[in-house]
C-alpha cells in the first residue's frame, strides 16, 4: 500500500533529512520535474498516442488543439531550460540568484556523491542544450537571424525523443539523491490523477462527435427527435 503524504509533510522530511539548504532546494526542485513530468504525460496522451486521436482532435477544432499543442510544448521546454540553467545570470545590479539543479552538487558534503552528482548534473546539461537555446532565441527572447531565417530554421529542432531523453536525465540526478538519503527511487512517470486527464477529454469529444452525427443524420431524414430541435444552450 503506497503511502499518501501532503506535500507539507513531504518537504519536512526532505527539510530533515538533507538539512534546510539542500532539502529546500531539493524540494523545489523534486516538485517542479514531477510537474513536468505530469505535463508531459497529458501532452503525450493528446498529441502522440495514435493517428485516430490526432484525427479526433482536429475534426473536433482542430485551430484551438494546434494553439495548446504548441504552448504545452514550449511551455515543456521553458521548465527544461530553466531547470538546467547556471546558478547565477547577469552582472553587478542585475546578478540574479536562480534555482536550478546546477545549485545541488555544491550542497553535498559526501565527495563520492558530489562528484557523482556533478556528472548528472553535465549530462542533464548536455540533454537539454537545445531547450535552452530555443528558450534564449525563440520563447523568450525573438532572436533576429532566427526569426529571419528564409533558408531553413538555424535552431535544431526538438523531438518528442529528445523530450524523453531530457526528463530521463532528471530523473537520474535527482534519483541519486533518493537513493542516497532514503534507499527508494521516484517514479516520475506514473502521473496519478483524479481530476480528470486528457483520456478524459478525449472520451468526451468521442462521445459528442457521435451524438453529433447522429443528430445531423436524423435531421437530413426528415426523423428528428423533439430535442434535436431545441435551441442550443449557452455553455
Amino acid at each position: 500500500m503506497v503511502e499518501h503524504r501532503t506535500a507539507e509533510e513531504v518537504r519536512d522530511q526532505h527539510i530533515r533529512d538533507m538539512g534546510p539548504e539542500l532539502g529546500a532546494i531539493y524540494n523545489v526542485l523534486y516538485n517542479d520535474v514531477a510537474w513536468l513530468h505530469a505535463k508531459w504525460e497529458q501532452y503525450r496522451h493528446l498529441f502522440a498516442k495514435s493517428e485516430r486521436r490526432i484525427e479526433l482532435l482536429n475534426e473536433t477544432a482542430a485551430y484551438f488543439f494546434r494553439i495548446i499543442q504548441d504552448t504545452v510544448f514550449e511551455d515543456i521546454v521553458l521548465g527544461l531550460a530553466r531547470l538546467t540553467d547556471p546558478i547565477q545570470t547577469g552582472r553587478g545590479q542585475k546578478q540574479q540568484e536562480n534555482l536550478t539543479l546546477q545549485r545541488l552538487p555544491p550542497l553535498v558534503s559526501d565527495a563520492q556523491l558530489r562528484l557523482d552528482l556533478t556528472g548528472l548534473v553535465s549530462a542533464a546539461l548536455d540533454a537539454c542544450a537545445t531547450p535552452r537555446a530555443w528558450r534564449n532565441k525563440r520563447l523568450a527572447h525573438r532572436d533576429l537571424a532566427v526569426a529571419l531565417a528564409t533558408a531553413g530554421d538555424p535552431l535544431a529542432g526538438i523531438s518528442r525523443a529528445d523530450v524523453e531523453v531530457a526528463l530521463a536525465a532528471l530523473r537520474d540526478l535527482l534519483n541519486k539523491l533518493e537513493g542516497y538519503y532514503w534507499d527508494s527511487e521516484v517514479d516520475y512517470q506514473m502521473v496519478l490523477t483524479n481530476l480528470g486527464d486528457a483520456d478524459s477529454l478525449v472520451h468526451c469529444l468521442s462521445k459528442g462527435l457521435k451524438a453529433e452525427r447522429a443528430w445531423r443524420e436524423r435531421l437530413q431524414a426528415g426523423t428528428p427527435l423533439p430535442e434535436d430541435l431545441a435551441p442550443e444552450e449557452e455553455v
